[in-house]
This record gives C-alpha cells, sequence and structure tokens, in this order.
C-alpha cells in the first residue's frame, strides 16, 4: 500500500520529528491530490495537522482560477483549513529580469514560505515523485553539474531564498504511474493541466521526448537515475562533512564579508576548494545566489594562479582579492582589512621637530634627550638638529635595515619580501632622518635601520622613542 510506505518514509526518516504540523503544496494535479489524500489518512497515525497552500502563477487564465476554485472545493469536502493566491509571474518575471520559469518557482517558494509563517509551520510537503526527480538530475547533467547536482531532490531539504524553512517530498521512491493508479483506486478526481505538454519547457521535452527514449533502452530508467542520486547523496555527505571541518580552521567571517586561510585553501583537494568557495559565497551573495561549477572552477584558477592583489568581479555585487596569506570575499567597495597593520594616509608628510610628540593611527613617535625617555617599544639613536619627518613612501625609497652590513634595498623589494599587501605599502609609515628612511611600521612593529650612533661624545644626539 502507498500510503503504508508514505507513513514508513516519514516514521523511519525522522523528517517530521516533533513537527506534525505541515503545510501541503496542492496545485490539483494527480501528484498533489495524491498527497493530500495520503496526509489526511494518515492524520491519526502520524498526528499530522494539514494547513492548504496553492498558488495560481496568472500564465492560464480561466484555466488557473478554475484550479484553484477545484482545491478550494477540495479542502473543504475533507475539512482542512486552507490559503488561496494568484499572481501575476509574467510582471514578475519583467520585474526581476528572469525568464519564466525562474519567476514562477521564486513566486511559487515566496508564496509557501509566507503561508509557513502565518500558519506558524516549519515544513511544506510538496507531490515531488521518482519520475521528477530523474528529469531533474538530467537537467543538471545537461547543465554539466558536478556531485551536488547529481544529488537530485531530496526527502528534506531547505527552502530555496526561505532556508528557515524546509521542503519535504514523502512520495520521491513512488513513480508517476503509481500516483495516477491511486487515484483511480479511490476516486480522486485531479487537473490536468495542458502546459505540462509544452515541449518549449525544457522539463517536458526531457519528460516527453528524452526519458521515453531512455526507456527503450533501460525499461527501468527512472530507478536508475533514482539510485545515482542516493549514491551521490551519499558521497556528497562525506564531502560536505570535510569542506566543513576545512571551513572551521580557514574561513573566517566579517562585517562585509569573509577571508579564507590561502595556505590552507591551496593545500587542500581540489574538490574542497570549490566547495568552500561556493560555501563562502552562499553566505555572502543572498537568497537564491550560487556559483556554477563552471564559475566555482574559474574562481579555484583564479586563486591559484593570481598575483597578489589581483581583484575578480564573481558576481551578486561581491569580489574576491588576493592577499599573500588570504583570500577576501566581500561586497563591492568595502575596505580591504589592514590586520596588524597601522597604517597613515597615502602621502602623508608630518615634520616633527625637537623635545615633540606625535599620536597617529595607533602610532606613539616621542623625541626626548635622555636615553630614560623612552619606556616602551623601540628607539632610535639621531644626531642632534636632523630634521625628522614622518611620511609614506616614494619612488625609489631605499631602506638600510639592521644585519645587512650597511648595504641598503628598495624599498618595494624589502616589503614584497614581508609579503606586506601592494594594497597597504602606500599608507605604511616611514620615519625619516635628514631624507633617510631610519624606521619602518611593519604591522605591530617597527623596523628600524642601521645608523651611526651619535653619542660618541655626550649631548651630540637625540633619542626617537617608536611604539
Amino acid at each position: 500500500m502507498i500510503a503504508e510506505r508514505v507513513q514508513q518514509i516519514l516514521e523511519q526518516s525522522g523528517a517530521i520529528g516533533g513537527s506534525r504540523k505541515l503545510v501541503v503544496a496542492v496545485s490539483g494535479g494527480c501528484d498533489s491530490v495524491a498527497l493530500l489524500h495520503i496526509l489526511v489518512g494518515l492524520r491519526g497515525a502520524l498526528a499530522l495537522d494539514l494547513h492548504i497552500a496553492s498558488l495560481d502563477h496568472g500564465l492560464r487564465g480561466e484555466a488557473g482560477r478554475a484550479d484553484l476554485d477545484f482545491v478550494r472545493r477540495l479542502a473543504t469536502r475533507w475539512g482542512l483549513p486552507h490559503t488561496l493566491h494568484q499572481v501575476d509571474v509574467p510582471q514578475l518575471s519583467r520585474a526581476w529580469g528572469t525568464g519564466i520559469e525562474q519567476a514562477a518557482r521564486r513566486a511559487r517558494y515566496d508564496f509557501l514560505a509566507r503561508v509557513a509563517r502565518q500558519e506558524g509551520r516549519r515544513n511544506v510537503a510538496l507531490g515531488h515523485h521518482a519520475d521528477d526527480q530523474a528529469e531533474t538530475i538530467l537537467m543538471h547533467v545537461l547543465r554539466g553539474s558536478g556531485l551536488r547536482g547529481l544529488r537530485g531532490m531530496r526527502l528534506l531539504s531547505p527552502m530555496p531564498g526561505h532556508p528557515q524553512f524546509n521542503l519535504l517530498r514523502p512520495l520521491l521512491t513512488l513513480k508517476r504511474a503509481q500516483l495516477e493508479a491511486h487515484c483511480q483506486a479511490h476516486n480522486l478526481a485531479y487537473r490536468q493541466d495542458e502546459t505540462n505538454w509544452d515541449a518549449s519547457y525544457s522539463r517536458n521535452y526531457l519528460r516527453h521526448h528524452v526519458m521515453p527514449g531512455l526507456s527503450r533502452l533501460n525499461p527501468d530508467a527512472v530507478s536508475a537515475l533514482c539510485r545515482l542520486a542516493e549514491s551521490a547523496a551519499l558521497d556528497e555527505d562525506f564531502v560536505t562533512s570535510q569542506v566543513e571541518s576545512l571551513e572551521q580552521v580557514a574561513l573566517r567571517r566579517r562585517d562585509d564579508g569573509c577571508s579564507i586561510n590561502r595556505p590552507l585553501f591551496l593545500a587542500a583537494h581540489p574538490a574542497l576548494r570549490r566547495r568552500l568557495l561556493r560555501r563562502a559565497f552562499e553566505q555572502l551573495a543572498g537568497a537564491g545566489e550560487s556559483l556554477t561549477h563552471e564559475r566555482s572552477l574559474d574562481l579555484v584558477e583564479f586563486c591559484q594562479t593570481a598575483q597578489t592583489g589581483k581583484v575578480r568581479d564573481i558576481g551578486a555585487n561581491l569580489e574576491l582579492w588576493i592577499g599573500y596569506e588570504q583570500l577576501l570575499m566581500q561586497r563591492k567597495g568595502g575596505c580591504h582589512p589592514a590586520g596588524d597593520y597601522r597604517l597613515i594616509p597615502a602621502d602623508t608628510g608630518i615634520t616633527l621637530s625637537a623635545m615633540d610628540s606625535l599620536e597617529i593611527a595607533g602610532l606613539s613617535i616621542k623625541i626626548g634627550a635622555h636615553p630614560g625617555d623612552c619606556d616602551s617599544g623601540a628607539w632610535l639613536a639621531l644626531p642632534a638638529g636632523c630634521q625628522l619627518r614622518l611620511r609614506t613612501r616614494r619612488a625609489g625609497d631605499r631602506f638600510q635595515p639592521k644585519g645587512m652590513g650597511g648595504r641598503s634595498r628598495k624599498l618595494k623589494d624589502w616589503m614584497i619580501d614581508r609579503k606586506i599587501p601592494r594594497r597597504l605599502r602606500d599608507r605604511i609609515p616611514l620615519l625619516c632622518a635628514d631624507g633617510a628612511i631610519v624606521a619602518v611600521c611593519h604591522g605591530p612593529a617597527w623596523s628600524l635601520a642601521e645608523v651611526d650612533s651619535p653619542l660618541g661624545s655626550a649631548g651630540s644626539g637625540i633619542f626617537v622613542c617608536l611604539d
């Protein structure tokens, strides 16, 4: 018996758990009428509380309105509360800038989510069956889907665009012919949607032209495709657990985006790389947005080969930026993180006078006459009367860091060696004495230059304290 099979699926899967209040999406077609009849019959055994929801997409004129009226009479006959609604999908399609099928799908889920919210229900039951599953998998294959797409539909899954609600598909292991036989055996009338024969819709073309051909090659093609979905789902669950482990150590959320540890990302298996990027994208992009399989592969290649500082537009008003130690995904126009770097505006030029002090951007620079004037941080002994200036870098700057035997380097090369991001280099604080760079603020600390000590005779120098 079909009803017993559905009851077993719901009880053993734990899909309904402690939530026995269901919204049932009913279009008036064979599948949804069979679903509703079965659930009505299981109300006592499973303590189900049902609420019918039906939407006319405004695509079939009087026929669509007649479907709503049919569902209304059905709900009244079985004593079930119901919510009926009508939308203008062609108008929504123009407003949203999407195709008719995409607009209809979005409008349907928006409506079901609204009913679930109003009625205080979490699960929405749909009449999808095994033939729908087979068609869905074929559509995903033709689009070049990866393993996730081969899973097809699941018994219980988050509602697209409204993840706080679940879609429940109790009929997913049953074939269309079984549901038609159920309706016939119980004298259940249902509506016929003539658009289901319109081969201009991709799913209808697969249903009426492709699946019959596959069934001639394998009479059990539907079951074979459903087994593929089950196998893919099992493998995908394992891969997902690995992605979640990687996410815990490599992905960090920020106010306007997230960062991914680049060394950990590059060391991960390629299958995990693209899934981690996809997960970060979906967290930031909002309802209904996702990365295609091809786009995911392209972004993984970008992360592996692009030079530091490169930025890529990835859609959904997001961009991906390549750093030395991190990959940053954020909204366009957002501020890239400075990390531990203390930065000053580009083209800064501040002259410091003797016995002066300066507090700026978390920096503290103090000038004194005695070593005791420096109680923390780094310090420099410089000639008395030298001109001190805090500035940012200029073309041709060189730096003579300690430990290089008096040799100097291009400041640009020195910054590259220390993996200072290109976008920050023009804002790194530099302290100059008589035009020569004597200290560079590198992250939380100062890197000092090799300078000749002026302290051979008492009172011939000054002390600069850097903190």
